[in-house]
């Protein structure tokens, strides 16, 4: 594909543009509300890759709406300048989003200021204050004066933020503005707030200044959408000059969360059919920028093609990989590292402290961690990683990389390890990118790779390697709590009909009854899977588990309320909350209750158990008695998440 839409320039009020590649403003938290060297790190690794054009944090303008970065005093315009400084040689153009969360605000030392007093706070369950007058006055002058921080620190442009439910969207929307005053009642009334907040900032930073605007249907009957969004663009561009470019992202914070950085479940392009009739509708007028998913640029080339916009969003994909231009313009394409749309290492990570990436351990560490200042090793040694799951692949891939000599043993037929099961799960077959990846990454890197070889001490010893890294993962187990079911064996086989859910998935129970029942005590998305598989299967489904709620461990991820969605939507989904199971029998099981509600018996051709797993670790002593030097890496060292696999393999395998 020739990719000449996405390789053309654009010009925006004079700020020219190298190419069409968009990086939205989003949350790192990398400086605790400051611009650190660890953000300007960050942003100068995606500039060296080629992006034409980033925004950067969401910066809050005032205190009362504190984020993840704070633009509401003059100290950060000298970090804006060392930004700039950093990003400006690789010809990266960056913009400032400015915004005030309103009542989503999460600090419980104040209360949220909103436009009315009549929404809870869903991360406080406080009660937003309605904003005075003079409220209103002091936020409109505060975001004139952090556009003008933005200038003075040489960004390129600002961008207002008014989508997603934050304040600006608070005031139009009359599903959370009840005013009666002269902000409140009518559609004009209702988007006086916004104009003045524009009209500010454009008085502040002046008629030659770039300076534009994020808006977004909500996506939810009754919110703010397409044609809403037609009405308020339409209004915004009857003042000449008050707007160079339109943003749009839809979805709904608190709401529609998920709408807003869809999981792997969403197609390329979710988000343009909300998005695509609000920029057609001011096509050639301003400049238009859309989002949704986008990770390759011929999906970008083909979007700027059709006329949906003049830029495309691909930001959880340059967090993934931050050379995405820089690789495909150099014929690399298929070196580019996948982002699977997991969540769990961006804004998983986010709500942990910081921003990371599952398959990129070294998003939000560039300075420590970025590949392209990795040294060769000092002595090339002889590595054996044991294990061909995602943590031993990437182990390999990085000791390769570090100059070693690498073979990777795994005892089964395919590389992948539970990945390979887990892609087949309904709608979850993205996360099996990584592994292919991988495992083209190894081929390119020389790793010798022995399938269906089974590693004992034995073997490591005629093999005589200077270092193992062993990536032996885990087993599944019955639960140790108590819950031991009569006549199952501990691996979860006791009976027909009673599998773990990478054996429902790997296809080596292929009897799925009428009736299922799945158990969950982990709370991951595993459990999920496999629940939608035998949905899909036909099957009705009860889901026990043992926690207060589906999945909890996924929800910072957004994928749950989704997944609940399509669960239900057939009718033959049952969630059961704080269960355990107690007996299984013929076609049945006996599901009890942790706060003591009477047992009850469900209907079970089926029963998938998914417990915590077993580490298989053993070998590692073995070779430790030997005095052979072992490290291990990923569900081998500690059952945990694909983020953890290969960050630990990655570190490990860093470190020789």
């Amino acid at each position: 594909m020739a990719l000449d839409h996405v390789f053309s320039p654009l010009s925006i009020k004079g700020v020219e543009i190298k190419n069409r590649v968009l990086r939205t403003a989003h949350g790192t938290n990398l400086g605790c509300g400051s611009l650190s060297d660890d953000l300007i790190a960050y942003h100068e690794a995606r500039a060296r890759g080629g992006v034409g054009l980033s925004l950067l944090e969401a910066s809050s303008v005032h205190w009362s709406g504190p984020m993840t970065m704070h633009a509401w005093d003059d100290s950060v315009i000298p970090r804006y300048r060392e930004l700039m400084k950093a990003v400006r040689p690789h010809g990266m153009r960056m913009f400032s989003q400015i915004n005030h969360m309103g009542f989503l605000q999460g600090a419980v030392w104040s209360q949220p200021w909103s436009a009315s007093e009549i929404v809870v706070n869903p991360a406080s369950g406080m009660t937003s204050r309605a904003m005075t007058t003079g409220d209103i006055a002091e936020i409109v002058d505060a975001f004139a004066q952090a556009a003008r921080r933005a200038a003075e620190g040489g960004l390129d442009g600002v961008e207002v933020h008014a989508a997603h439910n934050f304040l600006i969207q608070q005031f139009i929307s009359p599903a959370t503005n009840r005013r009666t005053d002269a902000y409140g009642g009518s559609f004009e009334n209702r988007i006086r707030f916004f104009l003045e907040v524009l009209r500010a900032v454009r008085q502040a930073v002046g008629p030659d200044y770039v300076a534009g605007v994020r808006v977004g249907p909500h996506n939810f009957p009754g919110g703010l959408n397409v044609d809403e969004h037609r009405q308020i663009v339409e209004r915004v561009l009857q003042e000449d000059g008050l707007v160079d470019f339109i943003d749009v992202s839809h979805g709904s914070s608190g709401v529609a969360s998920h709408k807003i950085i869809g999981g792997m479940h969403e197609d390329t392009g979710y988000e343009l059919h909300m998005s695509v009739p609000v920029t057609r509708a001011v096509a050639r007028r301003v400049p238009t920028f859309v989002t949704g998913r986008f990770r390759t640029l011929d999906d970008v080339d083909r979007a700027i093609a059709r006329g949906d916009a003049d830029m495309v969003g691909m930001t959880r994909a340059h967090i993934a990989d931050p050379d995405i231009v820089r690789k495909t313009l150099e014929g690399r394409a298929h070196e580019i590292r996948p982002c699977i749309g997991c969540n769990q290492g961006c804004l998983g990570g986010l709500a942990q402290g910081r921003i990371g990436c599952t398959v990129n351990p070294a998003a939000g560490q560039e300075t420590t961690l970025n590949e392209d200042l990795m040294q060769p090793a000092a002595t090339a040694i002889d590595v054996l990683v044991v294990g061909g799951g995602p943590a031993g692949m990437e182990a390999a891939r990085v000791a390769a990389l570090r100059g070693h000599r690498v073979i990777l043993a795994e005892a089964g037929p395919r590389l992948g390890g539970a990945v390979q099961a887990a892609r087949l799960a309904p709608r979850h077959g993205g996360i099996g990118d990584i592994v292919d990846w991988l495992e083209d990454e190894m081929d390119r890197r020389g790793v010798r790779v022995l399938l269906n070889t089974r590693v004992d001490r034995r073997f490591v010893e005629e093999a005589a390697p200077d270092a193992v890294i062993l990536a032996t993962g885990s087993t599944p187990r019955m639960d140790g709590r108590q819950r031991e079911v009569p006549d199952l064996e501990v691996d979860g086989v006791g009976r027909d009909g009673v599998v773990s859910s990478l054996q429902l998935l790997a296809g080596r129970h292929n009897q799925v009854g009428g009736t299922a029942l799945v158990l969950d005590d982990v709370g991951s998305y595993e459990a999920i899977g496999a629940a939608e598989f035998l949905v899909e299967k036909g099957a009705a489904v009860t889901f026990a588990t043992s926690h207060a709620s589906l999945a909890p461990q996924m929800e910072r991820a957004l994928v749950v309320k989704p997944a609940l969605e399509r669960l239900t939507a057939k009718g033959r989904f049952t969630l059961l909350t704080r269960a355990c199971l107690k007996s299984v029998g013929e076609n049945q099981a006996v599901v009890g209750s942790l706060d003591g509600w009477p047992d009850a018996a469900v209907p079970a051709e089926t029963v998938v158990l998914v417990t915590a797993n077993r580490p298989e670790d053993g070998l590692a002593g073995e070779l430790a008695a030997q005095g052979i030097p072992v490290h291990v890496v990923g569900d081998a060292l500690a059952g945990e998440f694909l983020p953890h696999a290969i960050r630990s393999a990655h570190l490990a395998a860093r470190s020789l």
